[in-house]
């Protein structure tokens, strides 16, 4: 979807920034579908690693965590949407967040719930499974990928919450903040209109 563009991981991503925003900036396009975060209240704007998993194997998950953040502190893992077993738990969540990742975008399910709700690591997910991943390798790092149905390049600009995952291709990020402003600013002009009293435009 995106290029790796070094000069948008330079910018400044503005803590106001929420998917619906992100969304809006885009006309819709960019958001993955069928993932939820882990636990409420999480919310992340960073640029995007990637990897691809072979279906319900993590083997290339946990070389991706021992690669670290390059270029960017989400990752974003693809290649296992309809496998019944669960690509991350306890274990491999707690190395990414050791080696500096910040968020990890998953399309597949996970395990170990509680001690991940219990980590600093935010998490969102096709869904939850107790059976453990196989590890007989395949996918790939780094590169494009398919995740949820969008394409994310490493350097891909990733916002998600509690309302879902958009990413932004990171050679428009400076374009899209600038429309995601100024549908801030209009969004905050109709609530102070509504809070006075007056009619919904």
């Amino acid at each position: 979807m995106g290029q790796d563009m070094s000069e948008s991981r330079e910018l400044d991503i503005p803590g106001w920034l929420t998917s619906t925003l992100a969304s809006d900036a885009t006309g819709g396009e960019g958001v993955l579908e069928g993932l939820a975060p882990l636990r409420t209240g999480q919310l992340v704007a960073g640029y995007a690693s990637t990897v691809t998993v072979a279906e319900g194997d993590n083997q290339q998950l946990r070389e991706a965590a021992g690669r670290g953040p390059h270029p960017g502190r989400v990752l974003v893992v693809a290649g296992s949407p309809a496998s019944r077993r669960a690509v991350m738990g306890d274990l491999v969540a707690t190395y990414l967040q050791n080696q500096g990742f910040q968020a990890v975008i998953l399309d597949g399910r996970v395990r170990d719930v509680g001690e991940l709700r219990s980590l600093n690591l935010q998490v969102w997910c096709r869904g939850v499974s107790p059976i453990a991943s196989t590890k007989q390798g395949g996918g790939r790092l780094g590169g494009e990928v398919e995740c949820a149905g969008v394409t994310v390049a490493p350097g891909d600009l990733v916002v998600a919450d509690d309302d879902g995952v958009v990413v932004w291709p990171g050679a428009m990020v400076a374009q899209l903040l600038d429309l995601a402003l100024q549908r801030l600013r209009n969004d905050q002009e109709r609530a102070a209109t509504l809070a006075a009293g007056g009619e919904l435009r």
